[in-house]
């Protein structure tokens, strides 16, 4: 089908879809207001919220981009409708179009207009791990706020005034203790604005903590294309993921709604995230930094290739060695199941964009796994070779005469300079790790560096 004959999927055209469609009223005042709404929101939080709607209940979000104008653009001329494409290998291509989506809009402005709402009953946010910071030039500039953390004390603060019950905020980021570390940083940009008001808010806000998984990969062209096909609409908001979801959340008594479609509400939810950053997150970042160093392009490649796939899966068992997870969670069988889903060819995951922000990745996801072996008087070397291979593209090092594919992060330029001063490799992985680990992981990351430029991938295929 030639898909510049196709019409946009709209509102008006929505009824021509070749997919599931939603039949409920989408005009009632959203409850969900979300920041950062980028492809894992769509197939992750906008899933719930569709079915939430199918159930007669309300669901309704209000999407806001902080800076970027690009989901607006997508998203405005489709009347915040959109499709959500599931594959799995051997298995027909589920095409789900989601009318969850109210608006969609872009601003610090319009952030504070919708967790002000009077009907927001739940504001979750997918800003990334260096979404939380809140630079001292902002706070002492608070009316031109632009950090996450600085905007949700503003907004409890017309909130407070207005006499309106705060709602409740939950973190979908890959961050350990999420919910403790938004409340934190909530709680020191209200302090600066309003002592009084940071106190209520240490009081009165709920931030719990929560566990979401899902892999979804960025949309090419080539992916939009092929759903639009399927669709027989125009769609350039759509995403497409793998079959498996879950969210996992702190139980508070306002979101228990959410039990009701699937969403896992628990009283702690520590152990569930030690299982995912462990098992799932650090070897997604094994895989990604090894399938580089390999020349793979996607994580599905890399996975199966002859010298990671048995690097990675020692690098899970030594990690399991130290997890000290609940027997009921089936650490084991996860792990399995994480490598499993890495190979789903159908996704297209890339090894850069898995392997990007290291920075802030690593330290959650690997330097803690390796802590914990130390610990126990076991070595660290598989750690510190990830490790390596991340700075070693960061930084722009090379590896047997060659550089590996640049790696998009913020430290990226700071790394790079400290390569053109000279710096020995000890002072790059210090400044790389930024105090994260301690003086002796710095120096396995070192010793890993100085290898991994002689042997390159055969590093990988080292005994270990």
């Amino acid at each position: 089908m030639n898909a510049s004959r196709l019409q946009r999927l709209t509102a008006d055209t929505v009824a021509l879809a070749r997919a599931e469609r939603p039949t409920y009223d989408r005009t009632s005042p959203p409850v969900i207001a979300h920041l950062g709404f980028g492809s894992f929101a769509k197939a992750h939080l906008g899933l719930y919220a569709d079915d939430l709607l199918r159930r007669g209940q309300p669901g309704m979000i209000r999407g806001v981009s902080i800076t970027s104008r690009g989901a607006e653009d997508r998203l405005t001329p489709q009347d915040g409708l959109y499709t959500v494409a599931e594959r799995e290998p051997g298995t027909l291509v589920s095409l789900r179009v989601l009318g969850a989506l109210a608006s969609m809009e872009t601003g610090a402005a319009a952030a504070l207009d919708a967790m002000a709402a009077p009907a927001t009953s739940l504001v979750t946010l997918t800003i990334t791990e260096k979404g939380y910071e809140v630079t001292a030039e902002e706070l002492e500039h608070a009316d031109a706020p632009m950090s996450a953390p600085a905007l949700i004390a503003l907004a409890l603060a017309r909130r407070r005034r207005a006499g309106l019950a705060p709602p409740v905020f939950a973190s979908l980021d890959n961050l350990l203790d999420n919910g403790r570390v938004l409340q934190t940083r909530v709680v020191e940009a209200a302090n600066r604005f309003d002592p009084s008001l940071a106190e209520w808010i240490t009081c009165e806000v709920a931030f719990p903590s929560s566990v979401v998984d899902r892999m979804v990969p960025a949309p090419t062209e080539r992916d939009l294309e092929d759903i639009g096909s399927r669709l027989g609409l125009v769609d350039r908001a759509a995403v497409s993921t793998e079959h498996h979801r879950s969210w996992i959340v702190e139980a508070v008594e306002a979101l228990e709604p959410l039990a009701g479609v699937g969403v896992e509400l628990v009283d702690d939810v520590t152990p569930f995230e030690r299982r995912k950053l462990w098992l799932l997150n650090g070897p997604h970042s094994a895989v990604a930094y090894g399938g580089l160093l390999a020349g793979c392009d996607t994580v599905a490649h890399a996975v199966g290739h002859a010298a990671v796939a048995p690097f990675v899966r020692r690098l899970v068992e030594q990690t399991l060695e130290v997890a000290a997870l609940p027997a009921a969670l089936g650490p084991a069988r996860f792990a399995d199941d994480a490598l499993r889903r890495f190979a789903n060819p159908t996704l297209g995951h890339t090894c850069a964009q898995v392997g990007a922000d290291g920075s802030s990745k690593l330290p959650q996801r690997l330097v803690p796994v390796a802590a914990a072996r130390r610990a126990r008087g076991l070595d660290t070397d598989m750690f510190a070779v990830v490790v390596a291979i991340w700075i070693a593209g960061t930084a722009g090092l090379r590896v047997r005469g060659a550089e590996l594919p640049p790696l998009e992060d913020p430290v990226a330029a700071d790394l790079r300079s400290a390569v053109s001063r000279g710096d020995g490799l000890h002072r790059l992985s210090s400044l790389a790790l930024a105090g994260h680990a301690d003086a002796s992981f710095v120096a396995d990351v070192a010793r890993a560096l100085d290898r991994l430029g002689d042997s390159g991938l055969a590093l990988l295929e080292a005994p270990w």
